[in-house]
Order: C-alpha cells, then structure tokens, then sequence
C-alpha cells in the first residue's frame, strides 16, 4: 500500500500487494458523524470510470477487505479497461 498520489495529497491510497500489480483505490470521504472509506478497482469500467467495489468504516477494514477479495478483484481487472493513469512515484 502507498500513501496520497500527489505531494501533501490525503483521502486517497494505492493498495497492492506487489509493485507491479495494484488491486485497486481507498478513497477517504466525509460522512457526518466522521469518514467511511471507498475501495475502487484499479481499472476502467465501459463507462471510463474505476469501478466501485465496496465501503467500510475504518481505513484497516477496507484494505482487509480488499486483500481478502483479491482473486475476484484481480478477475476484474483483467476483464476491464487498463488504468490510464500512472500513479506517481
């Protein structure tokens, strides 16, 4: 997992198990009463857009969650657009 994309950018991560090969997207967004967190996948759905995958109230759970679903996630992307936008270094 990274951190923030861009230099002092917060409220969204990389997750990946390996370099080469990210699963997908926390992003954090404000509900009232404090944050949930949204997982996307890393990929394009026929819309252009990353593809939603689920939401969870901690940081820890969704990237849980997203390690736990990683052959269906991975099934996904394969069958997806590639992302278009290299994540920076």
């Amino acid at each position: 997992m990274r951190g923030p994309p861009i230099p002092g950018g917060q409220g969204l991560w990389q997750i990946r198990q390996v370099v080469t090969d990210p699963l997908g997207y926390v992003r954090q967004r404000p509900v009232q009463g404090g944050f949930v967190f949204d997982v996307y996948a890393h990929c394009r759905d026929a819309g252009g857009r990353r593809p939603w995958l689920n939401t969870a109230d901690s940081f820890n759970s969704t990237v849980v969650w997203t390690i736990q679903h990683d052959r269906e996630i991975r099934a996904l992307i394969a069958r997806s657009t590639a992302e278009p936008e290299a994540w920076p270094a």
